[in-house]
C-alpha cells in the first residue's frame, strides 16, 4: 500500500475514532497509552490534557469514560482500529508489539525493555530510526519522549519517514 495513501486515510479515519470516543476533533493527532503502572497514569493525565493530542488510554478495568476533554479511557480498543493511532506510549507489560508496528502505530518504549533490540531511535537529521525511548519508567521520561515525537509530528516530512522506517522493520 503507497505511504502517502496510508496517511491520509489515517488522518481520515481517526477523525471517526476521535468522534466515538468523544474526543476534540480539531487535534490532529491520537494516541494510544497502555502503561501498566495505574499512578503514572494519573500523573500524566494532568499533562496530557494541556497538549494539543487526542489520548485513549487503554485500561483493563474501566468501561469507557472521558478523563478530560482530549483523554478518554477504555478497556478495549479493537485491533481493527490500531491503524488509524499515530503512536502507543507503553512499558514492558506490553504484550505484542509487532501487532502495533504492523499497523504502522510508532512505540514510545523504555530503552531497556526487551523489545528494544529491534527498534532504534529516531534521528530526524539522517531520517533514521522507528521509535523514540524513555530512559525510566517515570512520568519525567516519559513526557520528554512524548515531547519529542511531538516536534517531530510538526513536520510531515519527518514523520512520514518515522512511518515509512517502521514499515521497514
Amino acid at each position: 500500500m503507497d505511504l502517502n495513501v496510508v496517511l491520509r486515510e489515517k488522518k481520515e479515519k481517526n477523525l471517526a475514532l476521535k468522534k466515538s470516543f468523544w474526543l476534540i476533533q480539531k487535534n490532529k493527532a491520537l494516541w494510544l497509552i497502555k502503561l501498566s503502572n495505574k499512578a503514572l497514569i494519573k500523573d500524566l493525565r494532568d499533562w496530557f490534557l494541556s497538549l494539543p493530542v487526542s489520548f485513549v488510554v487503554q485500561i483493563d478495568w474501566i468501561e469507557t469514560e472521558l478523563l478530560g476533554k482530549n483523554i478518554v479511557a477504555t478497556s478495549k480498543v479493537d485491533d481493527k482500529d490500531l491503524i488509524w493511532f499515530d503512536f502507543i506510549v507503553c512499558d514492558d507489560e506490553i504484550e505484542n508489539l509487532s501487532k502495533y508496528l504492523e499497523k504502522w502505530v510508532a512505540p514510545i518504549i523504555s530503552n531497556n525493555s526487551h523489545l528494544a533490540s529491534i527498534l532504534r531511535e529516531y534521528n530526524p537529521v539522517k531520517n533514521e530510526g522507528n521509535t523514540y525511548f524513555y530512559e525510566n519508567t517515570d512520568k519525567w521520561n516519559i513526557f520528554y519522549s512524548i515531547v519529542r515525537y511531538m516536534e517531530n509530528y510538526k513536520f510531515p516530512f519527518d514523520n512520514k519517514n518515522l512511518v515509512k522506517n517502521i514499515l521497514s522493520i
